[in-house]
């Protein structure tokens, strides 16, 4: 919990200049970095182990489901292999992990296919 909320601050004090979001392009890197573990509503049909799928995690009736998308990379697993590219360094991967590299504008624009998600899902 302590990492999220030094995460959030450290996003809070930085201005980093991100365009408006696009869901078409958050649709893309969901699919590009976030299939590999999660399926993706009408992209795959599998996932890792017990990785949740996006649909699933749309409609889920707990009250954080949306903050939870929105700070992901600093959940677990997500820290051991996820880079925001203009706040962290690389961390050491173990072998065979492919670091998930993010910039602040894939953020929001997953946010923004997040939403768009949930519009259709969340009737």
């Amino acid at each position: 919990m302590f990492r999220i909320v030094l995460t959030v601050l450290a996003f809070s004090l930085f201005h980093v200049d991100v365009l408006a979001a696009d869901a078409q392009r958050g649709k893309q890197a969901a699919i590009e970095h976030c299939r590999r573990c999660h399926v993706i509503l009408g992209e795959n049909n599998m996932s890792i182990g017990n990785s949740p799928s996006f649909k699933s995690m749309v409609q889920s009736k707990a009250e954080d489901w949306r903050y939870k998308f929105e700070v992901f990379y600093a959940l677990r697993p997500h820290p051991s292999f996820v880079i925001i590219r203009e706040f962290r360094t690389s961390p050491e991967f173990p072998l065979g992990i492919t670091p998930v590299v993010l910039a602040m504008q894939d953020l929001e624009n997953l946010m923004a296919y997040i939403d768009q998600l949930a519009g259709e899902l969340r009737k």
